[in-house]
């Protein structure tokens, strides 16, 4: 099964905004440089070398998640994890492709860069 099929099914059933939102976010992620989505039973991982961010969709929206090395403090961060001494964990809540806006792409390249 490729890939896209796996995508494909997570978001069977939901909203075709939900799918647009994914679209959208992954479409500007590209323009970081190498991207790899690797579908999950239940989620999607999004890697550069490792993983830097996770999608986990629900009925009408996803979670995003993804790791810094620095503490955000933002009312769009729905949950906040200590990792480790210098690795927090956010998750952020996108409904729409609004959402997808130049304050989250910049905690996103963050993320990304501090990737392997």
């Amino acid at each position: 099964m490729k890939a896209s099929d796996a995508i494909d099914r997570l978001f069977e059933g939901k909203p075709a905004t939900l799918r647009a939102t994914y679209d959208r976010l992954i479409s500007e992620l590209k323009q970081f440089g190498v991207l790899k989505e690797s579908a999950k039973q239940t989620s999607i991982h999004l890697e550069k070398g490792s993983g830097f961010a996770g999608i986990h969709p629900r009925k009408t929206y996803f979670n995003l998640e993804f790791r810094t090395d620095y503490e955000i403090d933002d009312p769009r961060i729905v949950r906040l994890q200590k990792i480790s001494a210098h690795r927090f964990e956010h998750t952020v809540k996108l409904e729409q492709e609004s959402d997808v806006d130049g304050q989250l792409l910049e905690w996103l390249l963050d993320a990304y860069e501090l990737s392997r």
